[in-house]
């Protein structure tokens, strides 16, 4: 595994994420705060905004990392599909605890949108380059390329 890649391909997916959810609040796409887990679990109730978001954009960094690992294992299933169902998934679960229920009334469509992109962004990087060094390592020749035949 090359981990410049797993690190660049996790930044890029935390910092857009977490500015996308910010642009789907200030343009009031989405009525509920994706800082609001600061007052749901009493962290941080004293700082400011900016570090809320910071701390936000270090939590989709970690789970894009794992994301990125998980999605290495799974190499059998198409990028696409791996992505749109756990998507589906993850949107369920991030509805349920935001509004203690899932209603299909209440499933935001921008947020499964910004959710599968990035997901698929993740699943489709790591598949892709698991399958290259796998190819790399079976192309390898056993012998000395130096020596002309």
């Amino acid at each position: 595994m090359k981990i410049h890649v797993l690190f660049w391909t996790s930044i890029v997916s935390a910092v857009s994420f977490t500015v996308c959810l910010r642009l789907l609040q200030l343009f009031s796409i989405i009525h509920w705060s994706p800082i609001g887990w600061s007052k749901h679990w009493n962290l941080f109730s004293g700082h400011t905004p900016l570090f809320k978001w910071t701390t936000l954009a270090v939590m989709m960094f970690v789970l894009a990392i794992v994301i990125y690992f998980l999605s290495e294992l799974c190499i059998a299933i198409r990028a696409d599909i791996a992505a749109m169902g756990l998507s589906i998934i993850l949107l369920f679960v991030l509805q349920w605890w935001m509004f203690g229920t899932v209603e299909l009334k209440k499933v935001s469509i921008p947020i499964f949108v910004i959710i599968a992109m990035h997901l698929r962004f993740i699943v489709e990087t790591a598949m892709f380059h698991k399958k290259a060094e796998s190819l790399d390592t079976r192309s390898k020749m056993p012998y000395n390329t130096d020596v002309v035949k």
